[in-house]
């Protein structure tokens, strides 16, 4: 499955195993997952949550609560993925532009589509929208046809969903 995935959402899952393996957690779940797409700051992913004006440091502090709170495994270990993460793989997969590949934005998509783990319900509570995020997705990948403005941003998400940014 991950070969699938962009060089930089590779690295995104690499990150995320890393945040598990350090806290000493027995598996990789959507939590480690949404660490590792913070921890990439030059990936799509964060851009669109910043187009959507959540800070990704607010999103940090929450999940680093969040991940604080998980169980130590004494087994020492590699972590593998949880089936909470390999579902969120599979609704990243989903989420593509045929014939694209797995980005980081696929990967936020997967993890807002995915309703179970805290990652998501942290996303939500930051404000953040899969139709929302759908949509800044879309604008990023037509740059070419318009530039993208904060105003036109604003502007498309207040016609296309009713909300006021």
């Amino acid at each position: 499955m991950l070969e699938r995935f962009t060089s930089r959402a590779r690295q995104v899952v690499v990150l995320a195993t890393e945040e598990a393996r350090r806290r000493g957690h027995e598996s990789v779940g959507p939590e480690h997952l949404l660490m590792g797409i913070l921890r990439d700051s030059d990936g799509m992913a964060v851009k669109v949550l910043e187009r959507l004006q959540v800070a990704p440091e607010t999103l940090r502090a929450e999940i680093e609560r969040v991940l604080s709170e998980g169980a130590r495994s004494s087994i020492g270990s590699e972590p593998a993925f949880s089936p909470e993460l390999k579902a969120v793989f599979e609704a990243a997969l989903q989420s593509r532009r045929h014939p694209h590949m797995v980005g980081t934005e696929n990967l936020l998509l997967g993890l807002l589509a995915y309703e179970g783990p805290q990652a998501s319900r942290v996303l939500r509570g930051a404000g953040v929208d899969a139709e929302a995020a759908r949509g800044v997705i879309s604008l990023f990948y037509d740059t070419a046809a318009a530039p993208l403005t904060t105003q036109s941003i604003r502007s498309i998400i207040k016609s296309k969903w009713g909300v006021q940014t």
